[in-house]
């Protein structure tokens, strides 16, 4: 019977008593096993970690951009989970713009943590009701203005429907939704919050409330 080796992580802070905790507190989940992190993303990617999630803190001392840091970890092959206050509902979106697979609050328990790692190894995207509740209270964002039938598209496309599906499913012609998913780019486009693809059209779609998360940790 053959063993799985845990899940390697790491953590991305610039307060070294924290990633010490981490490490510290998870000693007991055998499935996730700690590795160096760092203050910073560019002192972590020189570092060339072996981790496969990286748990970010949204504000580094650095000031660097939390959409910038988390396509760099992504690009190098890192599935980034946030691991933060949640306090600041703008620089969670960028997280999420930028690729993130999920949220995961520093007030939540360990096995809610641990959970989340394991979870976004896995490939799925995590965030809490919680966290989308604060991200959707946040009024001064842009909105993309998507109109009532443009979200029901939205939300069967992000929901696994295939094109055409989706046209039986609305009684509307395949090129019918092809339009609507143009317009839905489109207009996210418009709003500085370009969809190129389907993962980022299901992220959109969790930002503004239009489908619940892959999963959600509560």
């Amino acid at each position: 019977m053959s063993v799985s080796m845990p899940i390697k992580a790491a953590v991305i802070d610039d307060h070294e008593a924290i990633r010490l905790g981490i490490a510290g507190a998870l000693r007991s989940e055998p499935r996730i096993a700690i590795v160096p992190g760092a203050s910073t993303v560019e002192c972590f990617l020189g570092a060339r970690s072996r981790a496969q999630v990286v748990l970010l803190d949204l504000q580094l001392g650095d000031d660097s951009d939390p959409k910038t840091n988390t396509e760099a970890l992504i690009e190098a092959g890192y599935k980034v989970l946030i691991y933060s206050i949640a306090d600041n509902p703008r620089a969670l979106r960028r997280a999420l713009a930028g690729g993130a697979h999920g949220v995961c609050r520093k007030a939540e328990p360990l096995a809610q943590m641990a959970a989340g790692i394991l979870l976004v190894a896995e490939g799925q995207m995590v965030i809490s009701q919680e966290v989308l509740a604060a991200i959707e209270g946040d009024a001064p964002y842009v909105e993309a203005n998507l109109g009532a039938r443009e979200k029901e598209v939205l939300s069967l496309y992000a929901g696994g429907l295939e094109i055409p599906q989706i046209a039986r499913r609305l009684y509307i012609t395949e090129n019918s939704v092809k339009e609507y998913l143009k317009r839905i780019r489109m207009k996210y486009t418009q709003a500085n919050r370009p969809a190129n693809n389907k993962l980022d059209l299901l992220k959109r779609a969790i930002e503004d409330g239009i489908v619940p998360p892959v999963r959600p940790l509560v």
